[in-house]
């Protein structure tokens, strides 16, 4: 596996990379890393393309100069980068922030990639999602509730501090979560209907039991996206990538290579 880093739209953005073939950009969720998130799916589907799986801006070893955080902007880094690498119409699958991401790229960039799968993802704002968030510790737009937050994913809160190094020091994940929570719960950073404007096939994914993502949301993405598929993974938590890999890898191989 080849570790790189790329300047992309004002950023020194870190990726992995491994295999042969079409390209495939993998986009990991909010205030993890690629390495971690794709644990899972790296050597999978490296067997089949070239994955190139980017840290987000500000996570990881990607630094974030101006320390803002929007979909639309990370969406324009992912474009840029997809320039530099010279990749010609790669698949962009994305979980969660990774997810929003992809849609993003499909709403402002069209033609720029194949196919997209977007996982664990929002059309708009929901009382469900922002309940769960409220469980998780984050009460507001840079309101972050750390003990409860300890509570409740112990282990992952754990390994931030080691997994964001992009310079800044072990208390960074701190910041970096009070200022990504100001994307999450701003309602216009969410597509609503410009999802209409999604012209690529795109899969939208999740699991049955996320406690952020209703299925009903899930449906009404699917019926709003012109050229889209729906698969709802059963028994599956919001990391369904990590809960049901098998599962997960075989539905999404199953979309890519019909799309290939």
């Amino acid at each position: 596996m080849l570790s790189n880093y790329v300047e992309a739209n004002g950023i020194n953005m870190f990726y992995i990379e491994k295999g042969k073939g079409h390209p495939l950009i993998l986009l990991h969720g909010g205030i993890t890393i690629a390495e971690d998130n794709w644990e899972n799916q790296l050597d999978f589907f490296s067997k089949h393309f070239r994955v190139i799986a980017p840290d987000s801006r500000g996570h990881g070893r990607t630094d974030n100069p101006t320390e803002e955080f929007s979909y639309k902007l990370m969406a324009n880094d992912v474009a840029a980068l997809i320039q530099a690498l010279e990749l010609e119409k790669p698949f962009v699958c994305g979980w969660s922030d990774g997810g929003q991401i992809a849609l993003e790229i499909g709403i402002n960039y069209p033609n720029l990639t194949k196919a997209l799968i977007a996982g664990g993802v929002l059309s708009e704002i929901t009382d469900y999602y922002t309940s769960i968030m409220k469980v998780w510790g984050v009460e507001g737009p840079g309101q972050i509730d750390f003990e409860k937050l300890r509570k409740v994913i112990p282990q992952f809160t754990r390994k931030l501090p080691k997994i964001h190094t992009a310079g800044y020091g072990d208390k960074y994940w701190k910041k970096l979560l009070q200022n990504i929570s100001k994307m999450w719960l701003d309602s216009e950073e969410f597509p609503k209907k410009r999802i209409e404007q999604i012209s690529e096939p795109t899969l939208i994914l999740a699991g049955d039991s996320d406690a952020a993502i209703s299925i009903d949301e899930c449906v009404k993405m699917y019926k709003l996206i012109p050229n889209a598929e729906l698969a709802i993974i059963p028994k599956a938590d919001h990391n369904v990538y990590e809960t049901k890999p098998d599962l997960f890898n075989s539905i999404v191989l199953e979309f890519l290579m019909r799309h290939k």
